[in-house]
């Protein structure tokens, strides 16, 4: 009887973990289905931005910079270049298609397919985090229209350049768990090797659009908590591997920026040719299609940034601001104080404090005050800079919504209802978005409001300030409610692995 009963227990057993293998199968087959199944059953698309990339395609070659055969000529460096219009030359001279809409459906596809693979680094990037249900997290932020819409959907490459990033970031994380106090040279080749791949993600990071920059902040606290970590595992060996990473990038970026013929007046840069040639220029408007703070003060979107609003006098001395300086001014003041409180919280961490005494949890908790300052600060340049484009909060939407999601299901800071709205911030964003490639139904006409998007984010910039003082532990109120919430830390928390 006891061995039938064991039988049974053990088939039981077997059972449900075939049926959560199957399940968890399902989720990954659903996520990476997504963007495929949008692609095929959403036909409508940025007309303007594919034909940009098809004009440019008809320029393809090594004088593709110098050459300006076409009516725009290429605003983007050599990586958004190549898969944008070099990604739809080859489309066409490979299948030989003459046809515009099946070499656009196909470019899509192409895009689909990133989108697919940021799906996998979503859940992957979750599993570092040690979120109790990863699939879940990368379900959920694939799903969320600020995701999906500004990619394959709208015909654009920020999905190429969220895929970039996040390679990045996730080399880099698992460059610091892959040492150790203990670490032999085992472990030392091993975190080299995605430092490595850390360091070279992110060279095409930047060479594939100029969004990229407002990653810098971000990027320059992870490398340095990068090196910290690794001198403290490898001593001497580290400088080793540090420096190669240095000079892997600096050559990298040299040679694929230079790949293509740039006039002389550029020093053969693709990226300086970007920035000072033949850029966009969108910060001499007040906005462009985007929203932003300036946007109240009531002049329209497409006037110049650099009339002055106000002037400031002191005595004699007269200065007139105007939004394109104020909102320099500002955003800049914005990242000064998010790069201190960022050391400051992450320091705090890094020091092993009594309340986090597992070395995942403070992992993961670094990598949630990461990823929350990397989202902050492309939230703050959408709030404070002039010649905002509806797009851009693509790019900081995924990384803010997975550290408050880190924060709420650890108890910190976040409660159900702020998690939530931001979240709920999120999806108006991306209906924004896709209101200006299909309309919306007359019900959600705020949505299509610049200035009502303009006052959520407005609105979502504050609230997550006063949050990001409390996660760096720089208001004193929450002292008391800090320590309730350290103990709890100390002990099994169920919402982790």
């Amino acid at each position: 009887m006891k061995n039938l009963t064991d039988l049974l227990s053990n088939f039981l057993i077997d059972r449900n973990r075939w049926n959560k293998r199957i399940c968890v199968l399902s989720l990954i087959l659903l996520g990476i289905a997504l963007p495929f199944l949008l692609v095929t059953y959403i036909d409508y698309y940025s007309w303007g931005d594919v034909e940009t990339f098809r004009s440019w395609s008809d320029c393809w070659g090594q004088q593709i910079y110098a050459a300006y055969c076409s009516k725009l000529p290429p605003n983007y460096p050599v990586v958004g270049l190549t898969v944008s219009a070099g990604l739809i030359n080859t489309i066409s001279s490979i299948f030989g298609i003459t046809e515009r809409n099946t070499s656009i459906l196909i470019f899509r596809y192409c895009l689909a397919f990133i989108d697919a693979l940021n799906f996998l680094l979503f859940v992957l990037l979750a599993s570092l985090m040690r979120f109790r249900h990863p699939i879940h997290i990368g379900l959920i932020l694939l799903m969320m229209p600020s995701t999906w819409v500004g990619s394959a959907v709208w015909g654009q490459i920020d999905g190429i350049l969220l895929f970039f990033c996040l390679l990045s970031v996730i080399g880099f994380f698992k460059a610091w768990l892959a040492s150790g106090v203990e670490a032999g040279s085992q472990k030392a080749w091993k975190s080299g090797i995605y430092l490595l791949l850390g360091i070279l993600s992110f060279c095409l990071y930047l060479l594939t659009k100029q969004l990229a920059l407002f990653s810098l902040p971000f990027f320059f606290i992870l490398f340095l908590i990068t090196v910290w970590k690794f001198w403290k595992s490898f001593r001497y060996r580290s400088l080793f591997w540090l420096s190669l990473a240095l000079i892997v990038f600096i050559l990298c970026f040299r040679y694929i920026d230079s790949f293509f013929e740039v006039p002389e007046q550029f020093h053969h840069s693709s990226y300086w040719f970007v920035l000072k040639g033949a850029g966009s220029e969108y910060g001499n408007k007040i906005s462009v299609n985007g929203f932003n703070l300036w946007m109240f003060l009531g002049l329209d979107m497409s006037s110049s940034s650099h009339v002055p609003f106000f002037t400031l006098e002191l005595g004699s001395w007269m200065d007139p601001i105007s939004p394109y300086k104020a909102g320099i001014i500002s955003y800049s003041i914005f990242i000064a104080f998010l790069l201190l409180t960022a050391f400051k919280g992450a320091s705090t961490i890094l020091k092993k404090n009594v309340w986090i005494e597992q070395k995942d949890k403070l992992e993961s908790h670094l990598m949630a005050l990461l990823c929350f300052f990397h989202g902050f600060c492309h939230l703050g340049f959408n709030v404070l800079l002039c010649g905002t484009h509806e797009r851009y909060l693509y790019l900081g939407y995924p990384f803010l919504l997975i550290s408050v999601a880190w924060f709420y299901t650890n108890q910190l800071v976040f409660s159900r209802q702020p998690a939530i709205c931001c979240f709920l911030a999120a999806a108006a964003y991306g209906c924004f978005v896709f209101s200006f490639i299909k309309g919306l139904p007359p019900l959600l006409f705020p949505l299509r409001r610049h200035e009502f998007l303009a006052s959520i984010h407005l609105f979502l910039l504050v609230f997550l300030l006063d949050q990001w003082m409390l996660i760096c532990q720089l208001n004193p109120k929450n002292s008391s409610a800090s320590l309730q919430v350290d103990r709890h830390i100390a002990l099994p928390n169920k919402a982790l692995d």
